[in-house]
């Protein structure tokens, strides 16, 4: 496979691997409060930044799991690789004097910061989404496009994988497989047009029923004290 079918592959176990449980089922308000505690104690203490990666690392390996663990390392390490080399670059270059040791930094903190952003995406849950968006007095299609979207992108990511399998087994290049992969995409968007019409378009008079799985909320509760303790 090509190095960018490896990619999709990666972006695939990071963001839908796992399906509606672990934290994606910790209510709502908890979820926001971790979310606001660790982008604030991001924001407001930069060099605090490698220890919110190094937690949310921590509950990555619980849920989603090792897995997704590994391959969202590899993610960030090809970024925080990218900063690194283009930081020695500005040093060559003369636009910056960094030491090697801040170099590394840079590549650490960039590992981090990015690894604390997956964890907050991968624990969102469209469910929950489309629940708010009802509260809020959204109606019809709108509420229904958090779990549209996540329906229809896992799936167009499986075919673009399985499209440049086939493709690389035929000896094709990548470029010849991408129209395939968008006219596949788009079917399977019209297709659940064409049979969830009447869902799509009609109200939710009921939210979606979450069930809340033992430990996840706790585990969130004690990582946001923690948190607001770093804050201080």
């Amino acid at each position: 496979m090509s190095i960018i079918g490896a990619l999709v592959s990666i972006v695939y176990n990071v963001f839908f691997m796992r399906g509606e449980e672990g934290f994606r089922r910790v209510e709502s308000f908890s979820k926001l409060i971790f979310i606001l505690c660790t982008l604030t104690l991001m924001f407001r203490r930069p060099d605090r930044v490698i220890i919110t990666g190094f937690i949310t690392l921590l509950l990555g390996l619980y849920y989603p799991g090792m897995e997704w663990a590994l391959s969202t390392l590899v993610l960030t390490s090809i970024l925080g690789a990218y900063m690194g080399l283009s930081t020695l670059l500005s040093n060559f270059l003369g636009w910056s004097s960094l030491s090697i040791f801040q170099v590394f930094m840079v590549v650490v903190r960039t590992i981090s910061f990015s690894t604390t952003i997956i964890f907050i995406v991968a624990i969102l849950s469209p469910r929950a989404l489309s629940n708010i968006l009802r509260k809020i007095g959204l109606k019809k299609l709108v509420v229904h496009i958090p779990i549209l979207i996540w329906r229809l992108i896992p799936y167009g990511m499986k075919w673009f994988t399985e499209s440049l399998m086939i493709g690389y087994l035929k000896n094709e290049r990548v470029t010849t497989r991408i129209p395939v992969v968008a006219a596949g995409v788009i079917e399977v968007g019209q297709y659940l047009e064409e049979y969830s019409y009447y869902r799509l378009n009609s109200e939710m008079k009921k939210p979606i029923l979450l069930v809340k799985e033992e430990y996840t909320s706790d585990i969130i509760l004690i990582v946001v004290s923690f948190l607001m303790l770093l804050l201080l």
